[in-house]
C-alpha cells in the first residue's frame, strides 16, 4: 500500500494532540472521525504491520496496537492457524529488533499473550509451551535487552491466565477462563518458577552488583517469582460447580497464603531453595526496588500450607529449614527501616501458619531476634510519631505485637519461664520510650500542653498496642508491677508537692514545662498500668481479673490486714503488702490528689487528658475487680476477695471514692468532653457492678450527685443522658424534677426547654432500667414518668420541641414494658398508649409551625415515633384494639403519593440500580421489595404496580451481566421475587424475552438458559411466604452459578 493512509492518520494525530488554540473544533472533530473509522477497520493486520514499521507518531502507533488487539479478538474465528502464528512471530520479532516505547511494548506483549491464551483452547497449551521454551533460551543467551523483553512477555502471559483485573477482555466465557487457568497451573506455572529461580541463582553467584540494566532484569525475574508465590490457585472443584459464580477480581493489599498442590512438594521442600531465597534477598537488599519483591517472596514462603505440607513431619521440617535460613540471614544483616514491614510480616505469618508447639521448638535466636526487632520498632515508632506522617515503624510494630499477642496467649507454646525475660525487655523498652528523661527516652514535644491535645483520644488511638503490652507485662508480673509502682509513687509525690505549692501560693498557677512533663509521664504510666491490671472491653460485659494477676497475688501470699490498710491510706509501710494492692493504692492516691485540686479551685491547672486517663483506668479496673462473681473463677486470691469481693468493707470504700471522683470531674470538667465522658462512663460501670448488693445507691457521694443534678447542673445533653442512665441502673431515679416542671404554672420557653431536656434524660433512664432487675421492677421504675406523657402532650401540643421527646420516651419504653409478666402492668401501659393516641389526634391539627416545610418535618418525626409505639404493641400480641386506634390516627396523616411522583421514585430507583456503590444498589433493591409488598395489595393492574414492574427487566439483566455489585446480589434476588409476587407471570415472560434475545446470537445457549430458568422457579410459589422466599433464594444462587458460567464473557 502507499503511505497515504499512514500520512492521513499522522495528520489526524497532530490535530488531536495540538493545543486547543491551534486547531478549530471542526478540525478536531474530523480528526476524531478518522480514528473512529480506523478502529472499525476489518482485517487490519497488514495495515497495522506497515504502521508499526513506518510511522513515527506515538499516537498512531498506540492506535495501531489497540486495533491489532481488538481485531484479533473480534475476528478470531475467521483467522487461520497460519495467520495467527505468523502474527505472533511478527510481533515478537518486531519487539526484539526495535526499541519500542513502553506503552507500545506493553500493548503488543498483551496481544501476544492473548494469542497464546486463545490458542490454548484448541491446542491444549502446545504453542504456549513452545513459546515459554523459546523465551527461556532468550533469557539464558541473548543480550540483556532481549532478556528483559522475554521476562515481560512471561509476566504478560501470567497476567492473562491469572484472571485478574489486569487480564484482557478476550471474549471468553468464565468456564473457559477457569479451565485455561487450571491448565496453566498444572503444566507451566511450576516450570516458570523453577527456571526463574535458577536464573536468579546464576545472577547471585556471578557476584555482580545489581545495578543499571542488571538491576532491571533482576527486578523482572523477582516479579515473576513473586507473581507465582502470590498466585491464587483455582479449586479443583471449580469446573464442577462455579464457586460464587466467578472469582473475585480485585487486588488485595495482603496476598493469600501460599497453598500449593502435591506436585510442588519435590520443589518447595528442598532446603536449598529456601536458603537461596534468603541469599537473593541479601544480594538485592541494598536496592529498594528489588528488596520489596524479594521480601514479598520471603513472606509468602513463610505462609506455606495446604496438602503440600499436610503431614506434620513435613510441616516441621519445612519450618526448621525456613527458620534456619532466616536466622542465618539475620546474623549477617542489620535490618533497615524499609525491611521492617517485611520482616514483621515473616514473623506474623510463621506464627499464624505453624502450630505453637512447632514455633516453641525453634532455636532460641528466633525469639531473641523477635525481641530485639520489636524493641527497635518501639523506639522508631515513638520518634516517627513526632517527626513525620510516615507509618512504617508503627505498622511494623503492630505486626510484631500481633505475633507477641499470639505467643503470650498460647498455652501449648513457649513456657512462661522462656517468655519472661523477653517480655521484660519489650515492656521496659516500651515504658522507657513513653517517659521523659532521665527515666525514659521520650522526645521533647513542642510547646503544646497535653491538656490541649484532645483532637484524638489517645486511649483509643494506642489501645491495640497497649493491650498487647499489658498482656506481655502479665508474663512477668513481679517485675512489671514493681516498676509501675515505683514510677507511680515517684510521680505521685511530685504531683502532691506541685499542687501543695500552688495552693499555698508559692508556685504560680500558670505552672510550667515541668508540669506538662509530669502530666505526660503520668498519662502514659497510667495507660500502661490499666492494660496491665485489666482488659479494656465493652461496658457491661463481664470481664474477669486476668489469671496471671490472680496467680501472682496467690504466690505473694501477703498479709491481708497490712494490704488493706495500705490500700485505704492508713499506712505507708509497704512491707508484706500485696503488690497489686500497692499499685491500686497508689492510683487511688493520685485520684485523691486530683479531686482535692479540683475542689480547691486548681482545675485550670490539672490536665483534662490526664483526668480522662485516670477515669478510664478506674473504669476498666472496676469492671473486672469490683464484686467479682466467684462462680466464674477456678481460684481467687484471698486478698483481692477481701478487698473488693461482694459485701467487703473495701468495696464500700472504693465505690465511695470512685463516685466522688465522678462527681468532682462532672462539676469541674463539664466543659472538657473527654474528661467528663470518661467520668460518666466510670459512674455507669460502678452502677453495673453486679447490680445486687451494690453499695452505689446508698453512697453519700452518689446521692449528692443526684441532688446536684436535680437542682439543675447544666451538663451537655449527651452527658446528662449517660448520667441519668447510671442513676437508673444504680437505683430508682426520683421523679421530683419532672413533677416540679409539670406543675409549674408559668408556660415560658425556659420551662419548656427544661421539660424537653428532662424528657430526654428519662430516655437515658429508660436505657438504664432495661439493664437491671426483672421487667416488672423496670416497669415500676418508669411508670410514674410514663403516666405523665398524655398530660404533657395535652398541655404542650403546640410545641413540637416538647411533644417529640415525650413520644420518643413512650416509643423507647414500649419495646420492653409490654413484655411484663403481670397483666395489670401491660394493661396500664396500653391505657397510657391509648390516651396518648387520643390526645395527639385531638390536637395535631393545631400545631404551631413557622413554615409549612417545618410542619411536614415535625409531623414526619412524630409519625416515626408513633409507628415505633404501634410496632412494639403489635409485636407483643393481644393488643389489636390499641394498634387499630394508633393506625386510625396515623392514616389521616399519610397521603397517597400521586402516580407522577411515584414514577419519579421509580426513575430514581432505575438510576440507583446502575450505581457503582454497593450500598446504593442494595438500598434500591430493599426499596423495591417494600414497594412491591405494598402495591401487591392494591389490586390487579393498578398504575403503581405497572410502573414498578418496569424495573424487573433492567434488574434481571444487571444481575445476569454482573453489572450490579456482587454484595448486592442477595438483595437483588429478593427484589426479583417480590416483583414476581406482584405479577406471577412476570418471570416467565422475562425468561422468554431473554432466551429469544440470546437465541439470535448464540442458539446453542437456548437449552441451557431454559434449564437454568427451570431451576430458578422449581418448587417456588410467588405468594410472599417466607418458605418460598428462602427456596427462591437457594434456586437463585444455583441459577446465577449456571448462567454466569456460560454467558459471562471476559
Amino acid at each position: 500500500m502507499d503511505n497515504s493512509a499512514i500520512q492521513t492518520l499522522e495528520a489526524a494525530a497532530q490535530m488531536l494532540m495540538a493545543p486547543p488554540q491551534m486547531v478549530t473544533s471542526e478540525q478536531r472533530h474530523q480528526a476524531e472521525s478518522v480514528f473512529l473509522e480506523f478502529r472499525s477497520t476489518k482485517n487490519p493486520y497488514q495495515l497495522c504491520r506497515e504502521i508499526l514499521e513506518k510511522s513515527t507518531s506515538d499516537y498512531v502507533l498506540f492506535e495501531a496496537a489497540g486495533l491489532l488487539k481488538a481485531a484479533l479478538i473480534r475476528e478470531w474465528t475467521l483467522l487461520t492457524e497460519n495467520d495467527v502464528s505468523s502474527l505472533r512471530e511478527y510481533l515478537l520479532s518486531y519487539l526484539l529488533r526495535k526499541e519500542a516505547p513502553p506503552f507500545l511494548r506493553e500493548k503488543l506483549l498483551q496481544t501476544i499473550a492473548i494469542i497464546i491464551k486463545r490458542g490454548s483452547i484448541d491446542d491444549g497449551g502446545r504453542e504456549r509451551k513452545n513459546l515459554i521454551i523459546e523465551l527461556e533460551k532468550i533469557i539464558l543467551s541473548s543480550p540483556i535487552s532481549h532478556q528483559k523483553l522475554a521476562c515481560s512477555l512471561i509476566l504478560a502471559i501470567m497476567q492473562e491466565f491469572a484472571i485478574t483485573v489486569k487480564s484482557a477482555d478476550v471474549g471468553l466465557i468464565w468456564e473457559v477462563h477457569f479451565r485455561l487457568k487450571k491448565s496453566f497451573e498444572a503444566l507451566d506455572l511450576k516450570r516458570i518458577f523453577r527456571f526463574t529461580v535458577g536464573v536468579l541463582e546464576q545472577i547471585v553467584r556471578s557476584g555482580l552488583r545489581p545495578e543499571g540494566e542488571q538491576a532491571l532484569l533482576t527486578k523482572q525475574l523477582l516479579t515473576i517469582v513473586e507473581t507465582v508465590l502470590c498466585w491464587s490457585h483455582v479449586s479443583p472443584l471449580l469446573s464442577k460447580r462455579l464457586i460464587g459464580a466467578f472469582e473475585a477480581i480485585y487486588e488485595s493489599d495482603t496476598a493469600p497464603a501460599l497453598r500449593l498442590s502435591l506436585s510442588w512438594r519435590d520443589t518447595i521442600m528442598q532446603p536449598e531453595l529456601l536458603a537461596l531465597f534468603f541469599e537473593i534477598h541479601m544480594y538485592v537488599r541494598s536496592n529498594p526496588d528489588l528488596a520489596s519483591p524479594s521480601l514479598t517472596c520471603l513472606v509468602q514462603l513463610a505462609s506455606l500450607s495446604g496438602v503440600v505440607v499436610s503431614a506434620s513431619n513435613l510441616k516441621q521440617q519445612y519450618l526448621e529449614n525456613y527458620v534456619n535460613s532466616f536466622l542465618n540471614m539475620m546474623a549477617y544483616i542489620q535490618p533497615v527501616e524499609r525491611e521492617m514491614l517485611g520482616i514483621s510480616d515473616i514473623y506474623r505469618r510463621l506464627i499464624q501458619f505453624f502450630s505453637p508447639a512447632m514455633i516453641a521448638a525453634t532455636p532460641p535466636a528466633f525469639l531473641q531476634n523477635l525481641t530485639t526487632l520489636t524493641c527497635h520498632c518501639i523506639r522508631g515508632s515513638v520518634i516517627e510519631e513526632g517527626v513525620n506522617d510516615d507509618t512504617v515503624w508503627r505498622e511494623s510494630l503492630n505486626k510484631f505485637l500481633h505475633s507477641w499477642s499470639s505467643l503470650v496467649h498460647e498455652s501449648d507454646g513457649y513456657s512462661n519461664e522462656t517468655l519472661m525475660n523477653p517480655c521484660i525487655e519489650v515492656f521496659n523498652t516500651y515504658l522507657q520510650s513513653r517517659l521523659a528523661p532521665p527515666d525514659g527516652t521520650r522526645p521533647a514535644d513542642t510547646e503544646e500542653d497535653i491538656k490541649d491535645e484532645l483532637e484524638e483520644d489517645e486511649r483509643k488511638l494506642h489501645s491495640n498496642v497497649l493491650m498487647t503490652i499489658g498482656a506481655i507485662a502479665r508474663k512477668a508480673p513481679a517485675h512489671c508491677c514493681h516498676v509501675l509502682f515505683t514510677l507511680l509513687q515517684d510521680r505521685s509525690k511530685r504531683l502532691e508537692g506541685q499542687l501543695q505549692l500552688m495552693h499555698m501560693g508559692k508556685l504560680p498557677i500558670s505552672g510550667g514545662g515541668h508540669l506538662v512533663t509530669l502530666f505526660e509521664d503520668l498519662h502514659w504510666i497510667l495507660m500502661i498500668t490499666g492494660h496491665f491490671l485489666a482488659v479494656d472491653c465493652t461496658e457491661g460485659e463481664t470481664v474477669m481479673i486476668p489469671s496471671e494477676i490472680i496467680h501472682f497475688s496467690l504466690r505473694e501470699n501477703a498479709n491481708i490486714d497490712a494490704s488493706l490498710r495500705y490500700l485505704v491510706g492508713e499506712t505507708t509501710d509497704t512491707e508484706n503488702v500485696d503488690s497489686i494492692l500497692k499499685l491500686i493504692g497508689e492510683i487511688m492516691r493520685i485520684n485523691a490528689w486530683e479531686c482535692a485540686a479540683l475542689e480547691a479551685g486548681l482545675g485550670s491547672v490539672f490536665s483534662p487528658e490526664l483526668s480522662a486517663t485516670i477515669s478510664w483506668l478506674l473504669k476498666i479496673w472496676a469492671n473486672s475487680y469490683l464484686m467479682p462473681q466467684s462462680s466464674v473463677y477456678s481460684e481467687m486470691s484471698p486478698i483481692l476477695a477481701c478487698a473488693f469481693g461482694r459485701g467487703s468493707r473495701g468495696v464500700s470504700w472504693t465505690v465511695s471514692r470512685l463516685a466522688g471522683r465522678a462527681a468532682a470531674c462532672l462539676r469541674h470538667h463539664a466543659a472538657q468532653p473527654a474528661a467528663a465522658a470518661h467520668a460518666t462512663q466510670l459512674l455507669t460501670t460502678l452502677a453495673h457492678s453486679q447490680h445486687k448488693q451494690n453499695p452505689l445507691a446508698t453512697c453519700e457521694e452518689f446521692l449528692a450527685l443526684l441532688q446536684w443534678e436535680a437542682a439543675g447542673c447544666n451538663l451537655p445533653g449527651e452527658l446528662r443522658k449517660e448520667l441519668h442512665r447510671a442513676f437508673a441502673i444504680a437505683a430508682t431515679y426520683a421523679e421530683e424534677k419532672l413533677m416540679n416542671l409539670i406543675n409549674m404554672e408559668s408556660d415560658t420557653e425556659p420551662v419548656r426547654n427544661m421539660l424537653a431536656d428532662t424528657l430526654d434524660c428519662f430516655i437515658g433512664v429508660t436505657d438504664g432500667v432495661l439493664e437491671v432487675g426483672t421487667m416488672d421492677e423496670q416497669f415500676m421504675m418508669l411508670i410514674g414518668a410514663l403516666d405523665k406523657i398524655p398530660g404533657i402532650i395535652f398541655r404542650y401540643h403546640n410545641y413540637p420541641g416538647v411533644v417529640l421527646p415525650a413520644l420518643n420516651l413512650l416509643a423507647k419504653s414500649a419495646k420492653r414494658m409490654l413484655h411484663s409478666v403481670q397483666p395489670q402492668n401491660v394493661n396500664k401501659f396500653l391505657e397510657i398508649c391509648n390516651t396518648t393516641f387520643e390526645v395527639y389526634m385531638r390536637w395535631n391539627s393545631g400545631k404551631i409551625s413557622s413554615i409549612p416545610q417545618d410542619a411536614e418535618e415535625e409531623a414526619y418525626e412524630d409519625i416515626c415515633a408513633l409507628m415505633e409505639v404501634i410496632c412494639s404493641v403489635a409485636r407483643s400480641g393481644g393488643a389489636g384494639d390499641t394498634c387499630a386506634r394508633g393506625l386510625r390516627i396515623l392514616l389521616p396523616l399519610l397521603t397517597n403519593l400521586p402516580i407522577d411522583d411515584f414514577n419519579m421514585v421509580v426513575t430514581a430507583l432505575r438510576v440507583g440500580l446502575t450505581a457503582v456503590s454497593c450500598d446504593v444498589s442494595t438500598l434500591c433493591c430493599d426499596t423495591i421489595v417494600g414497594l412491591s409488598n405494598k402495591v401487591r395489595t392494591l389490586g390487579d393492574d393498578n398504575p403503581y404496580a405497572m410502573s414498578l414492574l418496569t424495573l424487573a427487566e433492567l434488574l434481571l439483566m444487571l444481575i445476569i451481566k454482573v453489572e450490579i455489585p456482587p454484595d448486592s446480589i442477595p438483595a437483588a434476588g429478593a427484589a426479583i421475587y417480590s416483583l414476581t409476587c406482584v405479577k406471577p407471570a412476570l418471570l416467565e415472560g422475562l425468561a422468554r424475552q431473554l432466551i429469544e434475545a440470546y437465541a439470535v446470537n448464540d442458539p446453542t445457549n437456548v437449552p441451557r438458559l431454559e434449564e437454568a430458568f427451570g431451576v430458578l422457579t422449581n418448587g417456588v410459589l410467588f405468594d410472599g411466604l417466607r418458605t418460598h422466599k428462602l427456596r427462591f433464594q437457594d434456586n437463585f444462587d444455583k441459577f446465577l452459578a449456571s448462567v454466569h458460567g456460560f454467558l459471562i464473557v471476559k
